[in-house]
């Protein structure tokens, strides 16, 4: 007897070997890692369409896949491919409709036929090109339209501490403080153009008629402005001390900086300095387009302050916590701060009252509103979160899976 407990031993091993095997089949319905479906099958929306990806798999049974997709109105799904080769990793469905959910699954084709098990995924297409960096990140990160999804990350940043996209073209400026640069992104042409020279570059504005930039470098002291392709656009702003914010006036290109360091506010134009307004700690500001009044939050002080183009007090708004990002939506006359202590986003009108506040949004520190839609971008920080607001206040989206979150930006898309 004792010598069959070997062999009885053995073939216990042998069976869970095959066991293993087995479940090692990517094919296989009770793979750990695929459930027997295809592998990392994402659906990321675009400007009406929706680029679908996956990963590769092999077998000698499996001849390809295939993509069924259920469209707004629709009650099934139905195929809108052929088989696709062994090879395939992607497919581009357009055109598609903006704003309109698109569900998609994509099944493995055998020589016996269609699998039973698919990958599912879904989309909503859009215009916006929303941009994220993470505090002292390597990446600038591009999220779908729908924030459901990353596109994309472009690595090669020293420490990036702002990014802002420009409306009228597309390109997106990014400020490196690790490198001590400022990075100019088309995404157009893939084309990058390095700004190097600066110490502590903190804060980035554009200016979408001229198409050029501003850096706020708080090591040098300045305010440097640049064309796209990296040449000085006029002589940097100085003396200035501590420079952490800036925002620039599309109607004359005129450019509001918060100096934290002397506790003012001050707008320049190419001839000089136009104002410098008393602002106690200031941390952002943003310029109302229309109105061409600014919007100054304090973060320290727990105000906001309303300024007219000519540095005239106009308001100090107190009912907030901790007030940091600030962005005006000129077209439908709302003002969005993001409240980091009191968890909130704060939607003000123009004369200052309150339309509503969105909670539950801890650490709410920076924002961008969409220009085309109205909808607003929220990065929270602590939870490592992007969070995608509708224009009526409602939260569509959160988006996980980020270090420390710590600026945002949106083009509105649609040239």
């Amino acid at each position: 007897m004792r010598r069959l407990l070997p062999v009885l031993a053995s073939a216990t091993l042998l069976l869970a070997g095959c066991s293993r095997r087995e479940r090692a089949n990517p094919f296989d319905p009770l793979n750990p890692a695929t459930s027997g479906r295809p592998a990392g099958f994402v659906a990321l929306a675009g400007d009406r369409e929706v680029r679908l990806r996956w990963q590769a798999a092999q077998g000698t049974s499996l001849i390809g896949y295939q993509i069924f997709r259920r469209a707004p109105n629709e009650t099934g799904y139905r195929a809108i491919t052929d088989v696709l080769l062994t090879g395939a990793t992607s497919f581009r469905d357009f055109p598609l409709t903006n704003g309109e959910d698109y569900a998609y699954r994509l099944y493995f084709v055998f020589l016996s036929g269609i699998g039973t098990r698919p990958a599912e995924d879904v989309a909503t297409p859009g215009a916006a090109v929303p941009w994220l960096v993470e505090g002292g990140g390597t990446d600038l990160v591009q999220v779908t339209p729908d924030g459901r999804r990353v596109v994309d990350r472009f690595g090669g940043y020293g420490g990036t501490t702002d990014v802002a996209a420009n409306p009228k073209d597309g390109r997106v400026w990014v400020a490196d403080e690790g490198f001590g640069r400022l990075v100019v992104y088309q995404p157009s042409s893939r084309i990058t153009v390095s700004i190097p020279g600066l110490d502590r570059p903190l804060a980035v504005a554009v200016d979408p008629v001229d198409r050029t930039g501003w850096v706020c470098d708080v090591g040098h002291d300045l305010a440097y402005h640049f064309t796209p392709d990296g040449q000085p656009a006029s002589l940097p702003i100085a003396p200035l001390n501590q420079p952490v914010d800036a925002a620039v006036d599309p109607s004359d290109g005129s450019v509001w900086v918060c100096e934290l360091g002397t506790d003012r506010v001050k707008r320049f134009d190419s001839g000089g300095m136009l104002f410098s307004r008393p602002v106690a700690e200031p941390s952002r500001v943003a310029v109302d387009s229309t109105t061409r009044e600014g919007w100054i939050t304090s973060y320290a002080t727990s105000t906001v302050t309303h300024l007219a183009p000519g540095g005239q007090l106009l308001a100090s708004l107190t009912d907030f916590t901790s007030p940091l990002g600030v962005a005006v939506d000129a077209r439908r006359g709302r003002i969005w701060i993001a409240d980091p202590g009191a968890g909130s986003v704060v939607v003000l009108h123009r004369d200052g009252s309150e339309d509503f506040r969105v909670t539950g949004l801890v650490d709410a520190g920076e924002l961008a509103v969409d220009l085309g839609s109205g909808e607003a971008w929220v990065v929270l920080g602590r939870s490592g979160q992007l969070v995608r607001i509708s224009a009526a206040g409602v939260v569509l989206r959160r988006l996980g899976g980020f270090q420390s979150p710590i600026a945002v930006s949106v083009d509105p898309g649609g040239r």
